[in-house]
């Protein structure tokens, strides 16, 4: 309400009288039309604060959703490929430390099923050439077999330590530690398996075991519980994942 209006309407109200009356009922009537438009103004004035937070809030839950989203999607490409890795390295690893392991008797093949065998075999060239001249062919090519399968299985973990390092920011903290301790465990046994070969005179109580023991029994139970985890994780609703 203009300054000028209410100093004149409280001039006239001064005044008394009749015209006193009408100028109080003005200023009144003017007072609440002012204060109903003021007060009009702030509520506008709230709802579009209220409205610009509601958006600001609306845009931040959208942004985490879709981030939230794309990492689970990154993730549900990400387990299996890292589970093939590991499952591959445990198996390798696994077959290697067998106690039951199957060679063929080379001394009692002949020449021409030795060549067939040999040509089949994923040695290199000199080894089968090596076993072809010597004496125990059978004893020559469990020793050549060993350090082949050996070192197949140390490149089938370092390939799955390698994958799991790379995608760790993409894997659950809890399923990321889990992996690299089944890979730990296997890079024990490997250890073990390779200073037991080179030394095949020792007593069975003087051998290295802790982690070839563990491949023989509780990592198979360890590697179940992961898969049982992943699985979960894989099969599970975007909302559960993403909580």
């Amino acid at each position: 309400m203009p300054a000028t209006i209410i100093e004149w309407i409280v001039s006239v109200a001064a005044a008394g009288g009749g015209a006193g009356f009408i100028a109080f009922q003005l200023f009144k009537k003017l007072g609440e039309s002012w204060l109903d438009d003021r007060f009009k103004s702030r509520l506008q004035d709230l709802a579009h604060i209220q409205n610009k937070e509601i958006e600001r809030l609306r845009n931040e839950l959208t942004k985490s959703f879709d981030r939230a989203s794309k990492l689970h999607q990154r993730e549900f490409e990400v387990l299996p490929m890292v589970w093939d890795e590991v499952h591959e390295a445990f198996w390798t690893t696994a077959s290697l430390v067998s106690p039951l392991q199957l060679h063929p008797d080379l001394n009692r093949m002949e020449e021409s099923q030795l060549h067939a065998f040999l040509d089949k075999c994923d040695l290199d060239e000199w080894q089968k050439n090596n076993i072809r001249k010597t004496t125990d062919k059978t004893t020559q090519f469990r020793n050549y077999a060993f350090w082949s399968q050996l070192s197949h299985a140390q490149r089938a973990r370092q390939s799955a330590l390698n994958k799991i390092s790379r995608h760790a920011i993409f894997l659950d903290e809890a399923m990321r530690d889990d992996l690299f301790n089944i890979l730990a465990r296997l890079n024990g046994a490997l250890i073990e398996h390779e200073a037991n070969q080179e030394a095949p005179m020792l007593r069975r109580s003087e051998r290295l075991d802790k982690d070839i023991s563990w491949v023989r029994g509780e990592g198979r139970a360890d590697m179940d519980s992961v898969e049982a985890r992943i699985r979960g994780r894989l099969w599970s609703t975007g909302i559960e994942a993403i909580d």
